[in-house]
């Protein structure tokens, strides 16, 4: 009896976007059911390899072709289930690599929410998932995003993913990946878009290193560069949150260059 419900609830949840369920999913098909019988038998599938527990009352069925001891779903779909219900986008870091900007792979799923959710990480099958906060001013510049030729996810434009990049270095692999990110998106972004989206993202030290690395790089400098320019505030934040506390200070775009510059420039023209 078990092992037929087991199969049927295999049936049912398969395909149609519903390879991943709740255990209150399963409660709605089967009311006629225990409940405390249908979480056994959710455990039991999970134990037997048949499904993949991706969070509290979060499953996800385990193709018969995996091995089910190492499989794990899509990760950007792991990130949409988990924010069922809720605004996310997946960003910094992840949304690089959706938008083909990195060639270096990494083990974290980094995923913006307009929520504080704690814990902010989640390991689940050695991948960790790094939920973000981003005030209500700051989440914004995001769409649902083909990921593959059947599914969608929300992920951050390629502006957005610019502009939160260079507001947090350390989530995006430092200048060196942000810098290869800018250079490659010169003659897709939206100038207009990407600058409007840093007025309203109101970090200042994200204009200076932006501004900073579109110089380095010889890239196209315009009146809106300039005009920002000569708005970016005071002070001396590091250029790179992944470096050292040290460095000179450039005074004309109010950075403290505490990594080697000539990095970024060989890592796109060497």
């Amino acid at each position: 009896m078990k092992s037929e419900l087991s199969w049927d609830i295999i049936k049912r949840f398969s395909g149609n976007d519903q390879d991943c369920f709740s255990y209150q999913d399963v409660s709605l098909e089967y009311p006629d059911k225990n409940r405390a019988q249908l979480s056994k038998i959710l455990s039991g599938m999970v134990e037997k390899g048949m499904l993949v527990k991706l969070n509290r009352n979060l499953y996800h069925i385990v193709p018969t072709s995996a091995d089910a001891d190492v499989y794990m779903p899509d990760w950007h779909l792991v990130a949409k289930y988990l924010m069922k219900g809720k605004e996310y986008y997946v960003g910094y870091y992840s949304a690089m690599q959706i938008h083909g900007l990195i060639t270096q792979p990494s083990l974290r799923e980094i995923v913006v929410t307009n929520l504080q959710i704690k814990p902010s990480t989640k390991n689940i099958r050695g991948v960790k998932f790094q939920f973000v906060y981003h005030i209500k001013t700051r989440f914004f510049g995001y769409k649902n995003t083909w990921i593959n030729q059947h599914e969608k996810v929300m992920v951050s434009d390629i502006e957005k993913t610019i502009v939160d990049a260079v507001s947090r270095p350390h989530l995006c692999g430092g200048l060196t990946e942000i810098g290869k990110a800018i250079y490659e998106t010169r003659t897709k972004v939206d100038l207009q878009k990407l600058f409007d989206y840093f007025t309203n993202n109101e970090i200042q030290v994200a204009k200076k290193r932006y501004l900073f690395l579109t110089d380095l790089l010889g890239l196209k400098w315009t009146s809106y560069h300039e005009g920002m320019l000569r708005n970016v505030g005071s002070g001396f934040p590091l250029l790179d949150t992944t470096g050292p506390d040290q460095g000179r200070k450039d005074s004309r775009f109010g950075l403290k260059i505490n990594v080697d510059t000539a990095t970024i420039k060989d890592s796109i023209f060497a």
